[in-house]
């Protein structure tokens, strides 16, 4: 399955949604199907993309920010406790990368707490 999305305002991801099956997938167990459910990893495409020249005629710094966005998000393709670039997955199954975003929304939770507290 591949993560579609389109860059909006300050490179963040909007219209995200999930292109690749078919609903016609034949399962008989949940291994089955998380198998089946598996997202490529976005910064593959984009790095694709961006050595086919499909932005080329973006502006550096917009093409930066949107880099920055896509490297934060590759590491949810990661297993708990895969360490540097080699541990960044390919492929993963849809139930790990929510349990990875979930953790990932409760860390940058605290931060941002911590943030306006030294701001108050």
């Amino acid at each position: 399955m591949n993560m579609v999305f389109s860059f909006g305002d300050c490179s963040s991801l909007e219209g995200v949604r999930f292109d690749g099956l078919t609903g016609r997938e034949y399962v008989i167990s949940t291994k089955d199907a998380l198998n089946v459910m598996r997202v490529r990893n976005p910064a593959i495409a984009f790095s694709q993309d961006t050595d086919a020249g499909a932005y080329d005629e973006v502006p550096d710094e917009d093409y930066e920010q949107m880099h920055h966005m896509v490297d934060a998000i590759k590491e949810l393709w990661r297993y708990p406790g895969e360490l540097g670039e080699s541990g960044v997955q390919d492929e993963m199954n849809i139930l790990m990368l929510l349990a990875n975003a979930i953790e990932l929304v409760s860390r940058q939770d605290v931060e941002l707490r911590r943030y306006r507290g030294k701001q108050g």
